[in-house]
């Protein structure tokens, strides 16, 4: 799964990963949470996206987590909650 418009890059902190595996875990087991910062060009100045994935044990419950999670309000953000390509995530392409 891809939260997307979680939070600003500015609010990256050392206790998000931990907020996000708490929250999530209330719906599954969470295997792992990666935050992911994106620069939207090549440009100095371009915009910087964060992109949050979380991966639970059973991947056929994430469908529950998403219900949940899409277009909830999180520190004054609408979250988009989305299933994300497996086969990507497995080989590192946090790109899409």
């Amino acid at each position: 799964m891809v939260l997307r418009n979680m939070v600003d890059p500015k609010d990256i902190d050392d206790d998000l990963e931990g907020e996000v595996t708490e929250e999530c875990g209330k719906f599954m087991a969470v295997n792992r949470v990666i935050i992911y910062q994106e620069k939207q060009g090549e440009e100095e100045d371009a915009e910087i996206i964060v992109k949050i994935f979380v991966e639970f044990s059973m991947a056929s419950e994430t469908h529950k987590a998403i219900q949940a999670l899409n277009r909830r309000w999180f520190a004054g953000r609408k979250v988009v909650a989305e299933v994300y390509d497996q086969e990507r995530f497995d080989n590192s392409d946090l790109s899409a």
